[in-house]
């Protein structure tokens, strides 16, 4: 039985918060990583983006996305929010639909991705991108 891949990022990137006006706003010094993901919200560089339209997962909606520094007051654009439609619960994992290209979430802030997904993006060389096979990477 395949389960599904917990997706995080290798690279440390500043925190971020959700304002109300859709903009992201940084909450900590730092560079951007390429990968952020934080309770409903997953925002990623625009190269790793046109790779998952290009995979055409279902359920998997792209907007631009503005992070705002306050210490310097500028808009950094360079990311990509991915709205991920399909959601699972923790009594679920062993009966996901995996086949093919998928992305999923669980409690609207961990992101994983199927088994077919995930060696797409091994072979793509998003080096930075970890993964763990189901829970695996949930062990304190």
């Amino acid at each position: 039985m395949h389960l599904p891949f917990y997706v995080s990022c290798g690279q440390l990137g500043a925190g971020l918060f959700e304002l109300s006006d859709g903009r992201f706003q940084k909450i900590e010094a730092g560079v951007l990583a390429p990968w952020c993901q934080g309770y409903g919200y997953l925002l990623v560089e625009r190269a790793l983006a046109d790779f998952l339209k290009a995979a055409e997962i279902e359920r998997v909606r792209y907007e631009p996305a503005i992070v705002f520094d306050p210490s310097t007051d500028e808009e950094d654009r360079s990311l990509v929010r991915v709205r991920v439609g399909q959601f699972f619960t923790l009594d679920q994992i062993h009966d996901l639909p995996l086949d093919g290209n998928r992305l999923l979430t669980m409690g609207d802030s961990h992101v994983f991705v199927s088994p077919a997904l995930k060696a797409s993006l091994d072979d793509a060389g998003f080096n930075y991108l970890q993964f763990s096979e189901g829970l695996s990477g949930f062990a304190a």
